[in-house]
């Protein structure tokens, strides 16, 4: 039913509740960050978890990002180029390429019910495109 109140859970946790306490006030559907996930616990670890759903505890839909926001938030850490968004982790300063086709892999690996495609926000504000630059074969 629309709208929908969606809660962030940024790096899989919504601070302060449990899965359980959030699915009591009746949310069904919650967002997780793909930029964030990738780098902390790392899909690999979400994999072996059986994915963010099982990982969090979660039993209701899970809409992810694409990333795209980081363009924005970690501008002072990140290079856009034709292939995608080059980020230098805030943690440890490691390269990371966030392509269109690596964001829509992370968030497949991530298991997300409802997934987005990745755009750069500010180019678009700017003159109005980019995601077309970027759009996945």
């Amino acid at each position: 039913m629309l709208p929908t109140f969606m809660p962030v859970a940024t790096q899989a946790a919504i601070k302060g509740l449990t899965p359980q306490q959030v699915e009591a006030l009746g949310i069904n559907l919650i967002l997780n960050n793909t930029y964030h996930l990738n780098l902390r616990p790392g899909i690999d670890i979400l994999k072996e978890a059986g994915g963010a759903h099982k990982f969090q505890g979660w039993r209701h839909n899970l809409l992810t990002d694409s990333g795209g926001f980081q363009l924005v938030s970690l501008s002072k850490f990140t290079e856009i180029t034709e292939e995608g968004a080059l980020f230098a982790s805030p943690f440890d300063g490691k390269p990371t390429m966030l392509t269109p086709e690596e964001s829509i892999s992370i968030q497949h690996a991530i298991g997300a019910d409802i997934i987005m495609q990745l755009d750069d926000v500010e180019l678009k504000k700017r003159c109005g495109a980019q995601s077309a630059g970027w759009t996945v074969a």
